[in-house]
């Protein structure tokens, strides 16, 4: 993919539907547009320059195949998506290694960006992976924590300046026995509040353990290529607890996080799946078993992923999971896991049973995302509205691990096109990645999305391992109707991390959290964006804080942001 314009062009498969089995019609008489989406290749225009490095020299050092993640997020309150880039680097201990920097790009609304790394306080280089938004310290001004190769840094905001208080806070990361610091291996990471005292807490995923002695030689044909997972041990997540007073503490063993089997931890989707008000924890392992951390009322997790379903593949073992997310994709009150997987593997998605009793079942192939995956090296994958019709459709990006796969393997790529799927009313997904011109190949990594421009409809940010950074602008998703909804806690966490909204609108009712983590080493904007087809309003919004309590808001217009404040009204912004 280069920097020239591509136009990705898709027709939306609505309305007949609608007006065949007379559901879902909207109340106020709407009918939902068929016009095009169109997704445009915007970076270079916007201004974004940014190009991944992942200090590969020929080594293949294991770290060099896992890319880097994004976020969408306001680091300076003026009502605009900005967007955060992590980047990797060369290696500390070359000769006159590499210094690479995350940047980031502070945009003017209408979705054209400016560098102000050096302005915020980010110019600095580190072996990056993974980004964590969160206002930690309550006071109005999203934090950031940025996951690494070796030290890990928590950078405190204030008012839009950065300073780095890792070392005060207590969360460089957990070093495993008999490496040094250089080589921990931090992924994936979520705020959330666990205990529910209106603090967010940081949970943290371990990779493998890693060091270069440790990284053997790997290959085919007299080839060397880079060594599979199964080759080193896995670790243990960690789990920190917000002391509200600018320090965290290891609360992994008395919390349960440390006790169960180490895992290879690189993604976090977080949800109440058992609906008892308490967050719990998915996660997904790559070759193991993923997790499900059942929160037991804040005093205590229990891991339940393979008393639930979502550990293994239905053939007992256990797949290679990368980017996670959650969804009440089908509008009936419950929400699904997809989970993106190793080549020969597909997406996985993990519907609960009915009757199930907290059971899920994989369900992947009989809604349509098995055989257009089952090729991919699926990385981040997100579920999003991208036509904002009211349901949740899927995004997926792709790319081997192994830049000598096609040597040995004939039918895989090293780069490869995403994935797009369209939510058929809960019913099944239809892939429309070639209709929609999603044929470009890339090694794709990590992926968010953010309404850039500010035009209602959602874009898109994807990091290219080791190139230039992709920016899609969704033109045409807003020829349906929409409302954006931002959260702000008093008695919860500021955030509102935890807090769960549901919308109902046209004859359905549509539901979300407002969450950390997500998708693979990314964070996408937390406004949330609910599609209204073609309605043109909003019957009415209940939002369950994090506790449990519940507040209940009137008929709104659509095609608006609104601000709600914990305990008051809606204010339009």
């Amino acid at each position: 993919m280069t920097q020239t314009q591509t136009t990705i062009t898709l027709t939306m498969i609505l309305g007949a539907a609608i007006s065949i089995a007379g559901c879902n019609k909207p109340s106020d008489g709407g009918a939902a547009s068929t016009k095009p989406v169109t997704f445009t290749s915007i970076a270079s225009e916007a201004g974004i320059d940014f190009k991944h490095e992942n200090g590969s020299k020929g080594r293949k050092l294991m770290p060099e195949t896992v890319g880097s993640g994004l976020a969408f997020f306001d680091y300076d309150n003026d009502g605009d998506t900005d967007l955060l880039v992590i980047n990797s680097s060369g290696w500390a201990w070359d000769k006159n290694p590499l210094q690479a920097y995350s940047a980031l790009y502070q945009n003017d609304g209408k979705g054209k960006f400016t560098n102000v790394t050096k302005e915020a306080g980010l110019h600095f280089s580190l072996y990056g992976m993974g980004v964590a938004v969160g206002d930690y310290d309550n006071d109005g001004w999203d934090d950031l924590y940025i996951t690494a190769v070796g030290d890990n840094r928590l950078l405190k905001n204030t008012n839009g300046k950065f300073t780095d208080v890792t070392k005060t806070a207590g969360v460089k990361g957990v070093g495993l026995p008999g490496l040094a610091p250089e080589f921990k291996w931090s992924s994936g990471a979520a705020w959330v509040d666990y205990d529910n005292d209106g603090k967010l807490d940081l949970f943290v995923c371990q990779y493998v353990k890693w060091s270069t002695s440790l990284d053997p030689y790997c290959g085919k044909n007299g080839t060397r290529g880079y060594c599979p997972p199964g080759t080193f041990e896995g670790a243990r997540n960690t789990l920190y607890h917000n002391e509200g007073n600018g320090t965290f503490k290891d609360v992994s063993k008395p919390m349960g996080i440390l006790d169960c089997a180490v895992g290879k931890s690189f993604g976090i989707a977080l949800a109440d799946y058992n609906g008892d008000n308490w967050i719990d924890i998915a996660v997904s392992n790559d070759t193991w078993a993923n997790f499900l951390f059942i929160n037991e009322g804040g005093k205590k997790f229990v891991e339940r992923g393979v008393e639930t379903g979502i550990a293994f593949a239905e053939n007992g073992r256990a797949k290679a999971g990368m980017g996670i997310d959650a969804a009440d994709y089908k509008n009936d009150g419950n929400f699904s896991l997809v989970i993106g997987n190793f080549a020969e593997e597909g997406l996985s998605l993990f519907d609960p049973m009915e009757g199930g009793a907290g059971m899920f079942e994989n369900n992947a192939q009989s809604r349509g995302l098995v055989s257009a995956s089952l090729l991919n090296v699926t990385f981040a994958t997100f579920f999003f509205d991208y036509d904002l019709d009211g349901w949740q459709d899927i995004y997926a990006t792709n790319g081997h691990v192994d830049d000598i796969v096609s040597t040995y393997q004939s039918n895989l790529t090293f780069k490869q096109a995403p994935l797009l799927f369209h939510n058929e009313k809960g019913k099944k997904f239809n892939d429309v990645s070639k209709a929609a011109g999603m044929n470009y190949q890339i090694v794709g990594r990590g992926a968010a999305y953010g309404d850039i421009d500010s035009d209602g409809d959602l874009d898109i940010g994807v990091v290219d391992n080791n190139g230039k950074f992709l920016l899609l602008r969704n033109d045409g998703g807003n020829n349906n109707s929409w409302i954006k909804l931002r959260l702000v806690g008093e008695k919860t966490n500021r955030n509102a991390i935890g807090a769960r909204v549901k919308v109902k609108a046209g004859g359905i009712e549509q539901q979300q959290y407002v969450r950390s983590g997500g998708s693979f080493l990314s964070e996408s904007e937390r406004t949330l964006t609910f599609g209204l087809g073609g309605s043109t309003k909003v019957d009415s919004i209940e939002v369950i804080w994090p506790g449990g309590t519940s507040q209940v808001l009137p008929a709104t217009a659509a095609r608006s942001t609104y601000l709600i404040t914990e305990g008051k009204g809606l204010e339009k912004r």
